[in-house]
């Protein structure tokens, strides 16, 4: 990682945006461009994802007769509102990326999502977003101590 790249941490509740800066005056000189540490340039909270069902939909499950006549029912239809719910957040986390990319234009970037949403997410984003991509991870590193996160990007970063 080196001075002016971009980290991206992200989870289906919220986005931290990184930019790597100068830690000392051999690394700002450009004498040692590695020694870095990350500053917080924004962060993105997706509502959506904290919304809990019963805040949504007012039927209760079995409120409602089923197609056998009889009072009671499925809650097939809440299973589809969560996945929808859930396919939405992914799709403004991949187009929140995009822009993120395209407006900064950092010399590299690294993205850090969990394992059960990368696969969604990475094939959401932009093409000229993907170009860029130095590194990732499927782990949630959005908790993670932002000293810690260089580190574990060279242990643990694979390359797309």
């Amino acid at each position: 990682m080196r001075v002016g790249d971009l980290v991206i941490t992200s989870n289906l509740g919220e986005m931290k945006i990184y930019k790597a800066e100068p830690r000392d005056l051999e690394a700002e000189a450009g004498l040692k461009p590695q020694n870095v540490k990350l500053d917080l340039i924004n962060t993105i909270d997706y509502v959506e994802a904290h919304w809990n069902l019963k805040d949504i939909v007012t039927d209760e499950a079995g409120r409602f007769k089923a197609d056998t006549g009889k009072m009671g029912g499925s809650i097939g239809q809440r299973h589809e509102l969560e996945n929808k719910m859930e396919e939405d957040v992914i799709k403004a986390i991949a187009d929140d990326i995009s822009k993120i990319i395209s407006e900064s234009n950092p010399p590299k970037w690294f993205l850090a999502l969990p394992e059960n949403i990368f696969s969604r997410v990475y094939e959401k984003i932009a093409a000229e977003a993907k170009n860029s991509l130095f590194k990732y991870i499927e782990k949630d590193l959005t908790k993670e101590d932002k000293n810690k996160i260089p580190d574990i990007f060279q242990k643990e970063g694979k390359r797309p």
